[in-house]
């Protein structure tokens, strides 16, 4: 006879099904991320970009412009994602999209204020995330331009 308290009665196999099922689902709703790919690496350029302007606002403008450096040099340039640009989106674009990190250091590096800094590191984000997304579809692999291969 079913149990009539009211209360629902704990099913492992229900649980344990659902969770399942909600696991196989993440990559299809994007959960999962891309970690091998060029969103990755845009992904790691905005993160050195979020530090760059959260230390320009706390006042810290020496750090918030290694932060900036760090992103350009450490990142985009050396992970690849300017040379896959420039193959695949041309080398005006690639220049635009560079120049975004000059204007975020010279914002910082003359006291712009936190609404341009803040403006011009979110038009990075957009840049980085948008062509990230164009190369991954077209199908730039992250190892095309290593040494040795």
């Amino acid at each position: 006879m079913p149990h009539q308290t009211g209360q629902l009665e704990y099913d492992p196999i229900m649980k344990y099904g659902l969770l399942s099922l909600w696991l196989l689902a993440l990559p299809c709703a994007g959960w999962a991320g891309d970690s091998t790919g060029w969103l990755a690496v845009a992904e790691a350029v905005v993160q050195h970009i979020d530090q760059a302007e959260q230390a320009y606002l706390a006042g810290d403008h020496k750090q918030a412009k290694h932060a900036v450096v760090s992103a350009y040099f450490g990142v985009f340039e050396d992970r690849k994602m300017e040379a896959a640009m420039r193959l695949e989106l041309g080398a005006k674009h690639t220049y635009l999209v560079e120049k975004k990190f000059g204007d975020l250091r010279k914002a910082i590096q003359k006291d712009a204020g936190g609404a341009e800094v803040s403006a011009v590191a979110e038009s990075i984000r957009v840049a980085m995330r948008r062509d990230a997304a164009l190369l991954d579809k077209a199908g730039i692999p992250l190892t095309v331009f290593k040494v040795n291969q």
